[in-house]
This record gives structure tokens, C-alpha cells and sequence, in this order.
């Protein structure tokens, strides 16, 4: 007989934040969770001296009725984090039937933001996931209301099923590591049921949730550090256009099994330029940014820090009081 209440679990996905900024996220899970029975991981990539910095700073910060985690993962790829949360650290026994909530380590998710997503979920029982929509930023409108009308995932902010998580483990789905798009290519696995060899595109299998939102800092501000963010960002814009046609062409045309999915997102781009010249070529023409980021993607890289199992830095539980673990 399922809980009434089924715990949720809770990913916080930080790699360059600072550790007042990540604790601010932190925070904000906590006061969203309303005294409800939660696990929060933190998992903090590639960079360790953040790890260590907010393990200790994670001292200060009371869980409540929470359960709160801080992992250090080695290799800097959000990808490949996703995937040792799902395949390694979710815990399947504990959170049975609940949901997960992925977060970024930057996003303060509003007080009611998560049980708003659950009473969405609740009402529409075919869906595997559910997204809250952006409310601050240049493109929010536009994107707020494209998801509203359509659907998909926003990186900031969503939350798979039970359901949804358990079919992710079975099928054994992983992101291809040094993915940039991570949130179309997960919601367009869930929309195709986890398998498009057999089901169809299915609207409804992930809906948005008008009154789940949260907040980001202004980062407007234009100095040396902010413009280079901004070429690098339009680089990985160019690198994600690639990674559509690439994994659309796997999913949607060659309907392959998700399992199937190359390892890296250097090998899905480079297989899908080899397999389809033309279509490259015609982008290539429409985008130059694209031939740039083709080449880069032609560089080797090292991907062994993958093989390093994520650390546990700190745990603490809402019922130890002022009691450490580390």
C-alpha cells in the first residue's frame, strides 16, 4: 500500500557557485519542502574546494525534517552527475513512489514551488515528469509561455515520478557525458515513454506548472568576466544545436533505443555528421557558429575522471540535531 505522503528526494546541481549562493539554494529546498520528509543531495562537479567549502558551510544550515547530503563528483560534467545521481546515489527503496526534484545550484525555488509540481503530477497521471517555467530573464515570457503551451523541461527546475525514475534505472538511460543540452534530450526520452522503438511522441507525458517558479540573481552586469561567459555561452549554444539534430535523428527518425545512445555527445554529434553530410552542410551555411563548434568537438578529451566514484563529504539529518556526520 503506497504512503499517503511518500518522501521526495531532492538534486542540487552546483559546480561554480559560491558556496553563499549554493546555501541560498539549499535554503530555499528546505522552506519549500513545509516540514515534509525529504533526502537533499548536493552534488557539487568538478570542483572540489567548493565541495569542502560547502561541506563545512553546511554546519549552519538546519534540514528540518530533511536529510541533507553534500557530494563531491570529480569529473566537471553535468551529464555525467545526472547520471551517477539516477544509476548511483537515488535511492529506489527509500523513495518509492515519491518524486524527485532536480534542481539548479543557483536557483532558489519559491515556498511553494515543489508541492505545486506535486499537485500537477497528482492531477495528471500519465505524466512521468513535470517542469517549473522561468519567470525572471530576458527570454522568460517567451519560454514561459512555449512551455505552458507544449511542454518540456527547464533545466532550473523539474521532477520526475517514481515511476518516471524507476523506468529511467530499468531502461538504463544515461546522458552522454559532455551533453550541454541535457533537459531536451531527458524530455524528449520521457515524452517517447523511455522507448521509441515502441511508443509514440506522447503529449502529456511531461507537463508544466505555471505556479512553480524561482529566483535567480541578476547577472546583467557588463564587465570582462560577464562577456566571456557570454561568447563561451553562445559557443555551447552552437555545440546544443548539434546535439539536437544529432540525438532527433536517433529518437525521432531512426526510432533507436535509448540504450543505445553513444557514451559522449562528441560521439552522437560526430556519428550524425558522418551518417548525414547534406543536413550538415545546409547548417553549417545557415550557422557558421556550428562548423566552429563541430571542429572543437573533433578534440579529444579525457574522460577518466568518470571512473572516480562520487564522495560523501557530509550528511546531516533533521532528527540528529547538533550532532555532525563527516
Amino acid at each position: 500500500m503506497a504512503e499517503a505522503n511518500p518522501g521526495w528526494a531532492i538534486a542540487i546541481f552546483a559546480a561554480r557557485e559560491t558556496p553563499p549562493v549554493l546555501a541560498g539554494t539549499v535554503r530555499a529546498a528546505i522552506a519549500a519542502c513545509a516540514g515534509r520528509r525529504a533526502t537533499i543531495d548536493v552534488l557539487i562537479n568538478g570542483n572540489p574546494l567548493l565541495a569542502e567549502q560547502f561541506a563545512d558551510l553546511a554546519a549552519s544550515i538546519a534540514p528540518h525534517a530533511c536529510t541533507l547530503r553534500v557530494w563531491s563528483i570529480a569529473a566537471p560534467d553535468k551529464a555525467h552527475t545526472w547520471n551517477e545521481y539516477v544509476h548511483r546515489i537515488w535511492n529506489m527503496d527509500a523513495n518509492a513512489g515519491g518524486i524527485s526534484f532536480f534542481i539548479d545550484g543557483y536557483a532558489r525555488v519559491k515556498p511553494d514551488a515543489l508541492e505545486a509540481i506535486e499537485r500537477r503530477l497528482a492531477a495528471a497521471p500519465n505524466a512521468l515528469a513535470a517542469s517549473g517555467v522561468p519567470t525572471c530573464g530576458r527570454s522568460a515570457r517567451r519560454l514561459r509561455e512555449q512551455m505552458l503551451g507544449k511542454g518540456g523541461i527547464h533545466g532550473n527546475l523539474y521532477a520526475v515520478t517514481g515511476e518516471g525514475m524507476a523506468a529511467l534505472r530499468e531502461r538504463g538511460f544515461r546522458l552522454p557525458l559532455g551533453l550541454y543540452r541535457t533537459d531536451p534530450m531527458l524530455g524528449a526520452a520521457l515524452t517517447f515513454r523511455l522507448d521509441p522503438v515502441n511508443s509514440q511522441w506522447t503529449r502529456g507525458s511531461v507537463v508544466a506548472v505555471a505556479d512553480a517558479t524561482w529566483d535567480v540573481d541578476d547577472i546583467s552586469a557588463l564587465n570582462y568576466k560577464n562577456v566571456i561567459a557570454y561568447f563561451k555561452r553562445r559557443l555551447r549554444q552552437a555545440h546544443g544545436v548539434l546535439e539536437s539534430r544529432a540525438f532527433r535523428d536517433h529518437m525521432s527518425i531512426k526510432r533507436l533505443p535509448l540504450h543505445s545512445l553513444p557514451a559522449t555527445s562528441q560521439d552522437m554529434v560526430n556519428n550524425w555528421l558522418k551518417a548525414e553530410p547534406e543536413q550538415a552542410r545546409s547548417l553549417f551555411r545557415k550557422q557558421p557558429s556550428c562548423l566552429y563548434a563541430a571542429r572543437q568537438l573533433r578534440l579529444p578529451r579525457n574522460w577518466s575522471a568518470t571512473q572516480v566514484a562520487p564522495v560523501l563529504l557530509r550528511k546531516r539529518s533533521g532528527e540528529e540535531g547538533p550532532r555532525l556526520a563527516r
